[in-house]
């Protein structure tokens, strides 16, 4: 927990501060070695004199919102009004006030169509190894359960190591149709770093790389048709060509916004972002009655080792050197154009699997991060951002059924050692107004 996360170094000439937390129905704050644990009606919530805990004066601390379910929060008052994350760093060199605001999650009154969109969400899949086969297995069992998947969304990273290049190069076989070809439905796919390279594999500065990913789907001789990438953004609705669709899915392009080296004319940073909010805003507008679903490689939050957009691998964002590999590019982008009018946001990048909560910079949409499709790793650090739940170590992905206003998600684990599958989380939500 955040607990273990509260930072105490030197700071001179304390004497006998306070600290004060507040906050609405709805939630609590949490913050230790000072013990803060902190809701509307209980809790511990004010600290006096808390340089007398201390062998050394503290210099700042380290604190959380946790929303209740039915609830999200909804941002800081006081000392933490500049951050509109869950968490704030607060310095500790005079009294220090802090509120933090939740409000109930409103459910959207318009009716949905009562249509069921069953679909599996995964990535960083590309290895052609026996962990991505056993993941395909566990699919295809978990489909024949559920009553079938309608698609897959690819969330990147679709091809490791060996970057093809042209659409009749092996990789594909051996990476994508031969460890998925016990499967009966489209993979729609989007780009990861690893697909945009040919030299130095994952820096995702040979953005026409990516380019052959998207003309293998129109190749006409392909061992099956399930690889579906018209384009390096696109969209399409589901049920799959119903003529009143429960939901609308963007396949976004968040590679050149990241990489730092690309030089070709077409992936220039301004023009290409302003290109893809131009076509984003146009699908945004088109008339739905039901969800709105965005998905593409990289995040906008995570706990796992590359962390939140904005601040990537602990880099921080200095124009005009490392503004674009740090995601702070990415982060502008997506808070301004995708921020608030999705309902959901899947990535992959991080190799694991989380199901996270909103944020206040980016209103009702919910974050879902699968990039467990080949292999594993341990979060780096698990209480960067509040989640419904998560899981590191493991393969696996997350099946998505849609009915109505409803969402109900599941997340299964595979056993990377003996193919194992296991359902290790369930719940479902409502389609979410504000």
């Amino acid at each position: 927990m955040l607990r273990s996360m509260l930072v105490a170094t030197a700071a001179l000439g304390l004497n006998a501060c306070n600290l004060t937390v507040e906050t609405t129905a709805g939630g609590r704050v949490i913050s230790t070695p000072l013990a803060i644990d902190c809701t509307q009606t209980e809790g511990s919530c004010t600290l006096e004199g808390y340089e007398s805990l201390f062998s050394q004066d503290p210099a700042n601390t380290f604190l959380s919102a946790f929303a209740d379910e039915g609830y999200q929060f909804s941002g800081w008052e006081g000392d933490c009004s500049q951050t509109q994350y869950n968490d704030c760093y607060v310095d500790l060199s005079n009294d220090v006030y802090i509120k933090a605001r939740f409000t109930p999650v409103i459910a959207a009154v318009t009716p949905a169509p009562d249509h069921i969109v069953r679909f599996v969400a995964l990535g960083d899949f590309g290895e052609g190894n026996t962990t991505q086969r056993f993941v395909s297995e566990a699919m295809e069992a978990v489909c024949s359960r559920a009553g079938g998947f309608e698609f897959a969304v690819g969330l990147g990273d679709n091809i490791y190591d060996d970057n093809p290049t042209s659409t009749y190069s092996t990789a594909f076989e051996v990476k994508f149709e031969l460890p998925y070809d016990n499967l009966d439905f489209p993979f729609f796919m989007s780009l990861g770093n690893h697909d945009n390279d040919l030299v130095i594999d994952g820096l995702g500065s040979f953005n026409h790389a990516g380019d052959i990913q998207v003309a293998y789907t129109r190749r006409d001789d392909k061992l099956s048709n399930e690889w579906q990438m018209p384009d390096r953004y696109y969209s399409f609705t589901a049920p799959l060509g119903h003529p009143r669709p429960l939901a609308r899915f963007m396949a976004l392009d968040s590679n050149p916004m990241i990489a730092a080296l690309e030089i070709a004319p077409a992936y220039a940073v301004n023009k290409y972002k302003a290109m893809q909010a131009e076509w984003l805003a146009n699908e945004l507008a088109k008339p739905m009655d039901g969800w709105r679903i965005a998905f593409t490689h990289h995040p906008f939050i995570s706990n796992g080792v590359h962390g939140n957009a904005g601040l990537y691998d602990g880099v921080p964002p200095l124009e005009p050197l490392t503004k674009r590999v740090s995601g702070e590019v990415y982060r502008e982008w997506f808070q301004h154009n995708v921020c608030g009018k999705v309902d959901l946001y899947l990535a992959g990048h991080d190799h694991d699997l989380q199901f996270l909560n909103s944020v206040p910079e980016c209103g009702k949409t919910l974050f879902i991060i699968s990039g467990a499709g080949a292999k594993s790793r341990a979060f780096k650090n698990p209480d960067r951002n509040a989640v419904f739940w998560q899981q590191d170590n493991t393969a696996g992905f997350f099946m998505i059924e849609l009915k109505g206003n409803r969402m109900t998600i599941r997340a299964y684990t595979v056993d990377q050692y003996s193919g194992e599958q296991t359902l290790a989380y369930e719940t479902t939500i409502v389609r979410r107004r504000s």
